[in-house]
């Protein structure tokens, strides 16, 4: 009995040892597999849970003139930075686990949004202990806050930036070991000059939409370009964010130096083609013209460089950084001069500057010669218009390097339709009409119109609605023939078309910037320079009678207030009519043009310049050019030209006048010695960014003058 006992008690002891044995193998087991098989992965969560890395924005790069001169750069900005990962960990660290948190209710489609923790009030409490001493005054923008957590939390959340030096001395010497709250040396923008070529470099902002504009570590940039070159070239001045991996206490504060540190890369340095000193000479010549619209383009006829670019109102792009207020975004929107709009690539009637185009085309066709003459009468009937010359005075017998120089209508009006409109709009394609260039981008720039029959076949419907026409008819070309009409040109289209008259015929595409160059000096991407777009094909013979008037125009015609002495120019005047709407008020508002080219024999300048409710193209933008030119003479001589800080030009309607006549009153009649209507502008009510297939500023067929 007692043998019976002694072996089911070693039985027992057998099966509990075996157990022990058992639990033995498999914790061994379990410490084999975490220490030695997944050591990696218990590395990787222990650092998890005792180290933050942080993501260090990146500089953008800089952009300069041709010469290097920068015009946006960076500076330095101290901040208040709230690390919102930071203060969760410390809010729950010290509230035992406790959160605040956001309830949802259901959507209308029955789903539920999970809850999730409120950062917002986590923050306000985490700030209230030390908000009066340490000057947190600004307002928490909740929105902000909380759309940041959810997106952005590697990233610190910049709460006060651009801090002067005695609140960042009173915040380093009170806030020694405050949790995710601390202050930072960032990269701020920086336009070096002010509103100097504001609407070439345009301005940078936050993304609107957190998934585009993602760099090489998957997260949204900060700053991107959100308009002009800083838009179009956003993903070359972008650089590569940095990292720093820092160890942290149980109660969530920063010990020692980082453990890892990956420095930013610096974005691209962008060289544009403009030079910086012939921008100022463009734009201080504006001003101190008292242009409150307008527009100048510099360009090299040699290939094609954009030596300036000018919109008259103007911005200041220093006041989006760090983020504009909405009390001056909504004073740039509500102005009605439009100071953000890039007039340079805004289409005007051109006026008689569109002559010279008309001039290549006829000679082009066949149909008419140098020599050919018209009798120029005070007026003419064309079908049932009829139409007068710019001074109602008739001129006599003349040929066409004459009729130039005095910029007859009358002249052109024979000559348009003689040359044909195909052979017009022909040439009109070849010059670059009707194209946009997308210098900035497609959406900031106006295609303009290229009038003719197959234009009208594309837009009959509007046509017939808005001015009951149904048909090209001759008196559509006249009108075409002088610039007015459904003519609608940029600035740029204008300088461009120049540039090819003044080399010989070859149409180079405009190029605003040349090369991109990294931090370490290389060359990363180049723009073609002299990139031909097409020739005009012009007889020799032919172009040099077209010259030849360009020459007199300023010699002895229409531009003789551009005279630069010592220098022989070639140009032309134009004169717009055209009206606005300001305040509710139709009023009548010239586009007054002038554009010329020089040396004439070797010519290394094209400038073209646009004025807005000017007198007349003589009066008002020939002496605009000829002081842009002399300044560029005589910088060329050694005279200096020291570029400034500029504050935005300002707009004005000066030279609009009250006019009865509505321009959209189409009506015309036979004999009729003045149609009431002609090309109309937008610009002055709310100007798109580009102009759709039909504009909605209503320009029109009636027959009027340009000189």
């Amino acid at each position: 009995m007692l043998d019976d006992d002694n072996r089911v008690q070693g039985w027992r002891l057998g099966v509990l040892a075996l157990l022990v044995f058992a639990a033995m193998g498999v914790l061994l087991s379990r410490l084999w597999n975490v220490q030695v098989t997944n050591s990696e992965s218990a590395v990787q969560r222990s650092e998890e849970q005792t180290t933050v890395k942080a993501r260090v924005a990146p500089a953008r790069g800089a952009i300069c003139d041709r010469n290097g001169v920068m015009l946006a750069e960076n500076r330095p900005s101290f901040d208040i930075d709230f690390y919102l990962d930071d203060l969760r960990r410390d809010y729950a660290q010290s509230h035992r686990g406790r959160m605040p948190m956001l309830h949802f209710p259901p959507s209308k489609n029955g789903k539920q949004r999970p809850d999730e923790i409120d950062i917002v009030e986590i923050v306000k409490e985490s700030i209230e202990p030390i908000k009066d001493t340490l000057g947190l005054t600004a307002p928490l923008n909740e929105k902000e806050i909380r759309e940041h957590f959810r997106t952005d939390r590697d990233l610190p959340y910049h709460y006060m930036t651009d801090l002067d030096f005695a609140t960042v001395a009173n915040f380093e010497e009170r806030n020694l070991g405050m949790t995710g709250i601390r202050i930072s040396q960032n990269p701020a923008r920086q336009y070096t000059y002010g509103a100097f070529a504001a609407h070439i470099l345009g301005y940078v902002g936050k993304p609107d939409n957190q998934n585009e504009h993602l760099s090489s570590d998957g997260t949204p940039y900060e700053t991107v370009g959100r308009h002009g070159i800083e838009a179009i070239m956003d993903p070359q001045l972008q650089g590569q964010p940095g990292s720093v991996l820092q160890r942290v206490s149980s109660q969530g504060y920063y010990i020692g130096k980082p453990l890892q540190s990956n420095d930013p890369t610096m974005g691209n340095t962008l060289y544009l083609t403009i030079d910086s000193r012939i921008q100022y000479i463009a734009e201080t010549s504006m001003r101190d013209a008292g242009v409150g619209r307008g527009a100048v383009v510099v360009m090299d006829p040699r290939n094609g460089d954009v030596l300036a670019m000018v919109s008259i109102p103007s911005y200041d792009p220093n006041r989006f950084i760090p983020k504009i207020t909405s009390k001056d975004w909504d004073a740039l929107n509500q102005d009605p001069t439009a100071p953000l709009y890039n007039r340079a690539l805004h289409a005007l009637a051109p006026g008689s500057t569109y002559k010279i185009m008309v001039a290549l085309a006829g000679l082009k066709s066949g149909n008419v010669t140098v020599n050919t003459e018209f009798d120029c009468p005070g007026a003419i009937q064309i079908d049932d218009h009829l139409f007068h010359n710019s001074d109602s005075a008739a001129a006599g017998t003349m040929s066409l390097v004459h009729a130039i120089c005095v910029s007859s209508d009358v002249f052109f009006y024979q000559y348009g339709i003689k040359a044909g409109i195909d052979a017009i709009d022909s040439m009109g394609k070849l010059a670059g009409f009707g194209h946009k260039w997308g210098l900035l981008g497609d959406a900031d720039e106006d295609a303009g119109i290229l009038p003719g029959p197959d234009w009208m076949k594309e837009n009959d419907a509007w046509l017939k609605k808005t001015h009951n026409i149904d048909h090209w008819s001759r008196a559509q070309t006249a009108n075409t023939s002088i610039g007015q009409g459904f003519v609608l040109v940029t600035p740029l289209q204008m300088a461009t078309f120049l540039c090819a008259v003044a080399n010989g015929g070859t149409v180079y595409k405009p190029r605003l910037y040349s090369h991109v160059v990294d931090y370490k000096g290389d060359v990363q991407a180049t723009m073609p320079e002299g990139e031909v777009y097409s020739n005009l094909g012009m007889k020799p013979s032919d172009l040099k009678a077209v010259q030849e008037g360009m020459r007199e125009v300023v010699e002895e015609g229409t531009g003789t207030a551009a005279q630069v002495p010592g220098v022989a120019l070639a140009g032309k005047t134009g004169t717009a009519q055209a009206h606005i709407k300001v305040g509710g008020e139709v009023r009548r508002d010239l586009k007054c043009w002038f554009y010329c080219y020089g040396p004439f024999e070797t010519p290394r300048y094209v400038v073209c310049v646009v004025v807005e409710g000017g007198q007349w193209g003589g009066t008002t933008t020939a002496p605009i050019v000829q002081k842009i030119m002399s300044r560029l003479f005589a910088m060329e001589k050694g005279a200096p030209e020291n570029v400034a800080f500029l504050q935005p030009a300002e707009g004005n309607f000066n030279g609009s006048t009250t006019d009865e006549t509505h321009p959209w009153d189409t009506t015309a009649k036979t004999g009729d010695t003045d149609s009431t209507a002609d090309s109309t502008d937008a610009s002055a009510t709310t100007p798109a960014a580009d102009l759709p297939p039909i504009p909605t500023s209503a320009r029109s067929s009636g027959m009027k003058h340009a000189h």
